[in-house]
């Protein structure tokens, strides 16, 4: 919620105010508290300290103030998101043994330097900060709704993305709608959030999709980065060399801003702890002589550099006790490892989901997939239209572009920065600098996933089309896989998975024929049973002696061309490549199949069949006849297809069936033969797509054919184009 940058102290550029709240509704809060929050568990009820709860609400030195954040398109606070703040501690600490007394009494409100989140009140349910959280004892927390992931997770939701189930460890089988979340080994909660709906201990762990909790409140958010800003202008109440407030539970000072837990860093990852079980600083106590030796250090520090401030000062400390927390969480490093391994969990996934609700990435998403699928014939195009016909049509289901939403707050500044990438090229018109849109370099590196993303729509038959919308039928060509015998005998693959009897469609049920996905499974399943995810990495795959002859080893031939003439085997290769070497080993197939319903008209070996277009020229280049053959591969009755462009160009058509001083024909086909230049107005009548020529009889096609099937040969005299662009 608060992952966006501003969005806990600003909305729409408007800094947001704190209201102090009186007695009466700090004992209001205080009820609430221990209503909504402590009570979900009588256990954690009854070892909760009245003091440290009566120190925290109901202070007199100290404040609690209210600041309420509108939902984001709402026109007024009805509803909005109340976030309850608590100033910080004050101490009168006049000499320096009272300052180092500091560190070891027990302060149940630790927060010295700057005020810091109390409590979330989202709709009508309240929510613990991690401030609050932190300073909990560690038997309570034991008590309240958690969910658990390992470290490796926490990285994504410090970025702000929702936590999958599949990054989910294990989840409390109780609880009101909300947990904390907390990382293997680190009894601190570093996220809170909501339960998402049908998410419980069934429904979580490998392989399992969907949101699991989405994140309310995380470490490295806004209100994390805030209190960082406001804890270094801050004057320096209580720090490690003054003998600031330590964690006993996380083992850092609670000042430093990462809520006093050395696995806490940079807000960026959470890591877990060498000794949680201990009572003391959990495996990061320091003794005397150290704090000591610690102290003439920075002392140290600070005279060799007469001009540094006391805010790099502390910043030094700061790093000298991240750099601590790292030393001691790396004794668990290989348990980390394991953890990772076992969990094996799909970080594009999480990536991915991290990306979906950002206004910027959208936008930007949308883009990638309108420029790929723009053909240069539309070009130039008014920018306006651009945006209305295509960008917004390409954006994912489900979601809304909102330009005011984003850095760029309209439409031209955006282009512009596309075309200093180079990924367009836009011109100008009475003084508007993105009038136009010119070129589209559809290589450029940033639309390498777009690119990939359409291909993979036209290989699942889900490439969208407003012949479906008009109820014009469409044909769609799929490239299917067959697994190699050999490759199923050395590698002893199942049956059932290499014939495809678990295939959607019941055409391809025991056929062998398989899609991408279905033959990228088969290779994922036998490196998981096999145990070759690398164990350092988990995008590497180690190789084994099956999988290794199966994608490596060479053949007599490729032998005796090779100068060494032996077989060279790497021991490991990323994800990536194994799965295009994968691809490449397989033998080719293709399917055709008739939308809408998903029906397959035809499936063979080998590469997909072409319409070939040959363009001859007649009486001294002047003019032109056009032959077509290999309609009947998509089932297109010849006859009928003459009939039908003599009608729409007024142009003279006839059927050959014999190809005489030509190719020969395939058995039972026959050629069109049509009177003048016409391959893009046949191109364009075959994909129903009226825009890739200007002349008015491809309007109203029924035919519809996937783009990529066309071979156009042109005759010694023929040109390329008859007519301007």
């Amino acid at each position: 919620m608060f992952h966006k940058e501003g969005s806990f102290h600003k909305v729409q550029g408007k800094k947001l105010n704190d209201t102090p709240i009186n007695k009466s509704q700090r004992k209001k809060l205080r009820e609430s508290f221990l209503n909504s929050i402590v009570s979900s568990s009588p256990l954690a009820t009854a070892q909760l300290s009245p003091d440290l709860v009566n120190h925290i609400f109901l202070h007199p030195n100290s404040d609690i103030s209210i600041r309420k954040i509108k939902l984001q398109g709402a026109t007024s606070k009805a509803g909005a998101t109340c976030i309850y703040s608590r100033s910080p501690t004050v101490f009168e600490t006049n000499s320096n043994a009272d300052k180092h007394s500091l560190a070891a009494a027990a302060i149940p409100w630790p927060y010295t330097r700057c005020s810091q989140v109390l409590l979330l009140q989202v709709g009508q349910i309240l929510l613990p900060s991690l401030a609050l959280l932190s300073v909990l004892p560690k038997h309570v927390l034991e008590e309240l709704p958690t969910v658990m992931v390992h470290p490796i997770v926490s990285k994504y939701l410090c970025r702000g993305a929702d936590l999958m189930r599949s990054g989910m460890v294990s989840i409390s089988p109780k609880h009101d709608g909300w947990v904390v979340i907390r990382a293997v080994r680190n009894p601190q909660p570093f996220a809170v959030g909501f339960v998402t709906r049908g998410t419980d201990e069934t429904s979580i762990g490998l392989e399992k999709k969907g949101v699991g909790v989405q994140i309310v409140t995380c470490y490295g958010d806004d209100i994390y980065r805030s209190q960082m800003m406001m804890s270094s202008s801050a004057p320096q109440v209580a720090s490690l060399a003054d003998g600031g407030v330590r964690s006993e539970m996380g083992g850092d000072i609670y000042d430093f801003g990462n809520y006093g837990n050395v696995g806490f860093v940079q807000g960026k990852q959470v890591y877990g702890l060498r000794n949680t079980s201990s009572s003391g600083h959990s495996g990061s106590d320091m003794s005397s002589e150290e704090d000591e030796d610690e102290e003439e250090q920075v002392k140290g520090d600070q005279g060799e550099s007469e001009q540094e401030t006391g805010e790099g000062k502390e910043d030094n400390h700061g790093q000298e006790m991240i750099a601590q927390g790292e030393q001691n969480v790396m004794s668990e490093s290989d348990e980390l490892k394991d953890a990772m391994k076992e969990t094996a969990i799909d970080a594009s996934e999480v990536e991915e989901q991290e990306k979906m609700n950002d206004p910027e990435t959208i936008l930007l998403e949308a883009f990638h997939n309108a420029a790929v699928r723009i053909s240069k014939n539309q070009l130039p195009m008014p920018t306006s239209t651009f945006y209305s016909q295509h960008i917004l049509p390409a954006r994912k289901e489900g979601t809304l572009i909102d330009l005011k939403a984003t850095r760029y707050k309209k439409l031209g500044p955006f282009l512009l920065e596309q075309a200093q990438k180079g990924i367009i090229t836009v011109g100008a018109s009475n003084g508007d600098a993105v009038a136009f849109l010119k070129s589209i370099d559809r290589s450029h590196i940033d639309l390498r996933e777009a690119r990939q993303r359409k291909r993979e729509e036209t290989e699942n038959g889900n490439t969208k089309n407003d012949a479906t919308q008009t109820g014009r039928k469409k044909t769609a060509l799929v490239n299917l896989y067959i697994i190699p015998h050999s490759i199923v005998s050395h590698m002893r693959l199942c049956d059932d998975d290499v014939k495809a009897m678990n295939a959607k469609s019941e055409e391809r049920r025991g056929t062998g024929y398989l899609t991408a996905p279905e033959c990228r499974d088969i290779l994922n399943r036998y490196v998981k049973d096999n145990d070759l995810f690398d164990e350092f990495d988990p995008e590497m795959v180690r190789l084994d002696g099956p999988l290794c002859d199966s994608l490596f080893r060479k053949t007599k031939k490729q032998l005796q061309n090779d100068e060494l003439g032996v077989n060279e085997y790497p021991e490991s290769v990323t994800r990536k490549e194994l799965n295009n070497l994968w691809l490449k080993k397989m033998d080719k197939a293709y399917a055709i199949v008739s939308l809408p319903g998903s029906c397959i008209t035809s499936m063979k070996r080998g590469d997909a069949p072409k319409i070939s277009f040959f363009v001859e020229a007649r009486q001294s280049k002047k003019k032109f006849i056009t032959r077509v053959r290999g309609l009947e591969e998509y089932g297109i009755d010849p006859a009928s297809f003459a009939n039908n462009v003599s009608k729409r160009f007024a142009c003279s058509a006839s059927i050959e069936e014999e190809a005489t001083g030509r190719e020969k024909l395939k058995k039972d086909h026959v050629e069109c033969v049509f009177q003048g230049h016409l391959v893009e107005e046949l191109q364009a009548l075959l994909l129903g797509d009226d825009k890739l020529c200007s002349h008015g009889g491809a309007k109203n096609s029924e035919y519809s054919l996937p783009k990529g099937v066309f071979k156009v040969k042109l005759k010694k005299g023929a040109p390329a184009r008859t007519r301007k662009r």
